[in-house]
């Protein structure tokens, strides 16, 4: 090609080509009878290009198809301003081509100001001097997009046609030019178009209008590096249909290569549903009482909720991406991939507080002991873990608390074993002697007493049994608090027990004028337990009994009865007494309670006898019940099973 700096022209050889201007090396004119009016109102882009590349001339036809004024072309390089990077040498090629034989024609794409590109087909001519030197290339250009568009749709849908109306994804095919060249059924129900009238116009018709400019650059980037593009790459998209409303897509991209060139299809999903489904999820993320953490398979924070950004002080976009590793403390951090690797290979949900002593690290360095809760989410992008993390800080505080209050405790509880221990000895050997003594007196072996002494000795005796039957109550209580209370299980005659029971208390029920009975089983029942304390328990029942019955009867009755193919032993105690009112039964067994009723008030009591007898039937086995009603006596009622 030759150089520029062989030729002369002179502009005003072009009609509105700033005429008078005169480019050096160009001395000889255009030819005369390329009038204004046919470069002016020619329909095709008319373009007169330097050998050196630059535009020379510019008609209104080619500012209308490739969008650059007249001012904005001339003197700029044809290269630069509308061949495609991919067209460069192609277009070096045409030149030469036509500087070689005069002229050719040839079908191809240009690019406009806005980035589209156009399909054009070109007619260049080399326009020589007398001595065949290059004077110019005159490049005649036909926009022929909707013809090219007409000529692709025919093409595609003949090969393509059965099968993308069988998938169940909106399709739509477009050319390099981003024309529409197919869309198939779905794609019409999805956007509400007729297919006629979407054939031949830019995809961005189907885009929300804010969208179109960046697509425009975005879609002439694909097609310089087209490749394949999975659903759900990342992107927010949307389309939308012909009444204006908007939607949220996902679209994968395919290049096809054919024999007309590259096309894309686009296969597209509405995912409104979804969305909602998400918006739902997050929602509900967002309203959990803990910290939520969703990661990927990669380690990494994929959605955060507002109470792990107040949890761990960062904000959601300082999270969002990060290795979750960012939230464990360093001394932890290198054992804490391999742990997550393991999850991921045998996903399964893990509940709160499973064992382990767990920490989480805040923005500020601070550390905090947690529980976090792990559940595998199964998802179309693949799988995630979902981590419900909760701050256990006060908690841990008081269950130390806790821990020192009983330990204070515990020792309280070993101090009032020893002081028992001691006292026991040191209470019960003076309470004896007192007892012996006064007995001694009683039988009047030293000598005669009159009637006041032997009143007087009389209550000083019956203070100190009273005395001495409390203490031994007290100490067995505490034995039985500590476990430390032996118990003698053997065969034992329950026959025997009762009738033993009975023949001690039968005085003083004889002495208070009450009718006393016992009703027991004929052969004699046995059971294997401890003797000792099976005495105690009725002899608290039945001595309770007598105390709190000014008149009427006490019946003591054992049976032998069977429940849900069971035996069961009824060891039960009746009387004709004050009965208990119902608001006061519910604290019966518990320790140091007295029914504070008027009648009861001038007799003896520690409150420990019902408790203490509740205490031995259930390490037996067993349990006490009460039946009554306040005027209609009382009926307390040991159960203890055979087997």
């Amino acid at each position: 090609m030759a150089s520029a700096g062989t030729l002369t022209y002179q502009l005003s050889e072009f009609p509105g080509s700033h005429g008078g201007q005169r480019i050096n090396e160009c001395e000889e004119a255009m030819s005369p009878d390329l009038t204004e009016q046919l470069w002016e109102q020619n329909p095709d882009a008319l373009i007169a290009i330097a050998p050196d590349g630059t535009i020379l001339h510019w008609n209104l036809a080619a500012a209308a198809i490739f969008g650059y004024g007249v001012d904005e072309a001339i003197g700029q390089p044809i290269l630069e301003l509308i061949v495609p990077k991919d067209c460069f040498d192609e277009e070096l090629h045409i030149q030469a081509e036509a500087l070689h034989r005069g002229l050719t024609v040839y079908e191809s794409v240009r690019r406009c100001k806005n980035g589209t590109l156009v399909h054009v087909s070109v007619s260049t001519k080399a326009v020589l001097h007398a001595n065949g030197q290059l004077k110019y290339f005159l490049s005649n250009k036909k926009d022929i997009t909707h013809l090219r568009v007409l000529r692709d749709a025919k093409l595609v849908n003949a090969r393509f046609h059965d099968l993308l109306e069988s998938t169940p994804d909106a399709i739509v095919m477009v050319n390099v030019t981003g024309r529409i060249v197919l869309i198939n059924s779905q794609a019409e129900k999805m956007f509400g178009h007729q297919r006629a009238d979407l054939l031949g116009q830019p995809v961005e018709i189907l885009l929300p209008i804010r969208f179109r400019s960046a697509h425009l650059a975005h879609r002439g980037g694909y097609f310089e590096q087209p490749r394949t593009r999975t659903m759900g790459a990342g992107l927010e998209l949307y389309g939308l249909r012909k009444d204006g409303a908007e939607f949220p897509v996902e679209i994968s991209l395919s290049p096809l290569k054919t024999e007309e060139g590259t096309m894309v299809m686009s296969a597209i999903r509405d995912i409104t549903d979804r969305k909602k489904a998400d918006q739902k999820f997050k929602d509900l993320l967002e309203s959990a009482p803990d910290a939520m953490v969703i990661v990927n398979r990669d380690g990494r924070m994929v959605l955060v909720n507002s109470q792990a950004v107040r949890l761990f002080g960062w904000t959601r976009e300082e999270l969002l991406g990060q290795m979750i590793e960012i939230i464990v403390p360093e001394r932890l951090r290198s054992k804490h991939p391999g742990h997550r690797a393991g999850f991921f290979s045998q996903p399964r949900a893990r509940a709160m507080g499973a064992g382990l002593e767990l920490f989480g690290l805040r923005k500020d360095g601070s550390e905090f002991p947690v529980e976090i809760s792990l559940s595998p989410l199964e998802t179309e992008e693949g799988l995630f873990v979902s981590s419900a993390i909760r701050d256990v800080t006060e908690r841990k505080r008081f269950e130390q608390t806790l821990r020192d209050k009983n330990l204070e405790l515990e020792n309280a509880a070993l101090a009032k074993d020893r002081f028992f221990a001691s006292m026991s000895h040191e209470l019960r050997t003076p309470l004896n002697a007192i007892i012996g003594f006064t007995g001694t007196l009683l039988m009047k072996l030293p000598g005669p007493l009159t009637a006041e002494q032997d009143k007087q000795l009389q209550i000083v005796q019956k203070g100190a049994r009273h005395l001495l039957s409390l203490i031994n109550d007290m100490l067995d209580l505490a034995k039985l608090d500590a476990n430390k209370l032996d118990f003698d299980i053997e065969t034992t005659d329950c026959n025997s027990v009762v009738e033993d029971v009975a023949a001690s208390l039968r005085p003083e029920a004889e002495r208070k004028d009450l009718l006393f009975t016992v009703d027991l089983p004929d052969p004699a029942v046995t059971l294997q337990t401890d003797r000792r304390a099976l005495s105690q328990i009725i002899i608290n029942l039945t001595g309770n009994a007598i105390k709190f019955t000014e008149r009427g009867s006490v019946h003591l009755r054992l049976q032998r009865l069977t429940v849900a193919g069971r035996h069961l032993l009824s060891f039960s105690v009746e009387d004709t007494g004050p009965g208990i009112a119902e608001q006061d039964q519910s604290r019966l067994f518990e320790a140091f309670s007295r029914i504070e009723a008027a009648s009861r008030r001038k007799l003896e009591g520690s409150g420990l006898g019902l408790h203490l007898s509740s205490k031995l039937a259930e390490q037996l086995g067993g349990k006490i019940t009460y039946h009554g009603a306040i005027g209609q006596g009382s009926t307390f009622t040991l159960a203890l099973w055979e087997d």
